[in-house]
């Protein structure tokens, strides 16, 4: 055997019941109604499959990164498909704003949507060591291991998603 099939063995053994209950976790959140169309085609699917497997992985950061990155497709796609192509390049602040100002979404969502922005940027965007959005500090001030602080973060993003998704499901 060698030392990745072992290595990969291991980590089934160890992680495969994590990944089962993160599983059900999705499936119990997906959306049941009709077909689910991805406004933002091939790339909003993949972003969106990508996001998933992720999370069942336990890849959190990349769940975070990869569901709003589909949450930010998928609104830039809607003002397209209205004709909108002033916002085709615009930044998700811009898009959030314009998209409860045109009330695709509601102001529950606007702050929904928001923090999920905010989960996504210390991410995304470097900050200085214990800046008040960073994981680090964030971790401290609620007295959690990071990595906990990372699963509550991703599991937000991928409600997040889920209720695009269920909104838009045709």
């Amino acid at each position: 055997m060698t030392q990745s099939k072992t290595w990969l063995d291991k980590e089934d053994k160890i992680c495969r019941s994590g990944r089962i209950k993160r599983l059900d976790w999705l499936a119990n959140k997906t959306p049941k109604k009709g077909n689910i169309f991805f406004f933002g085609g091939e790339t909003s699917k993949y972003l969106y499959d990508e996001a998933r497997y992720c999370f069942v992985y336990a890849q959190f950061l990349a769940t975070i990164v990869l569901g709003f990155a589909f949450i930010e497709h998928t609104l830039a796609a809607l003002f397209y498909a209205a004709g909108r192509d002033d916002l085709e390049r615009a930044n998700v602040s811009l898009l959030l704003k314009e998209a409860c100002n045109q009330k695709l979404i509601s102001k529950a969502e606007y702050k929904n949507l928001n923090r999920a922005k905010y989960i996504r940027n210390p991410i995304t965007h470097f900050r200085k060591p214990l800046d008040g959005d960073t994981i680090s500090y964030r971790s401290l001030m609620q007295n959690k291991f990071a990595y906990g602080v990372i699963e509550k973060d991703a599991k937000h993003v991928m409600k997040t998603v889920f209720h695009l998704l269920n909104k838009y499901a045709v």
